[in-house]
């Protein structure tokens, strides 16, 4: 019998999903209930009670970072593969378009 249908991958998406389901539910089943107690999702620290404030985290910085080396990792890897010839003219108007990007990563950085 040819199974080779299950390889593809709506197939494999599929049934993983669906096992996934299952020991989900089956988690579901076994898992102890738990009791809503008035306190229990109150901010808690050292012993007393705080109020809870707004935190955000600062990625911008970070995604300022992954934008950039992506951006040049792509670069480079589209320039070494330019072909040589007339068509290697072409290599140098997509160096101007990513130094425009570049620069305005850099002034828009805080």
């Amino acid at each position: 019998m040819n199974l080779d249908f299950l390889l593809s991958p709506p197939i494999s998406f599929l049934v993983c999903f669906g096992v996934s389901l299952s020991v989900y539910y089956f988690g579901s089943l076994i898992g102890a209930k738990s009791n809503p107690i008035a306190g229990k999702l109150e901010p808690y620290a050292c012993g007393e009670d705080f109020e809870a404030g707004k935190f955000e985290f600062g990625y911008r910085k970070f995604f300022i970072a992954a934008i950039f080396f992506t951006i040049m990792h792509v670069a480079v890897l589209t320039v070494a593969t330019v072909p040589g010839g007339v068509t290697a003219f072409r290599a140098l108007a997509y160096l101007v378009a990513i130094a425009a990007s570049i620069l305005t990563l850099y002034l828009d950085f805080d």
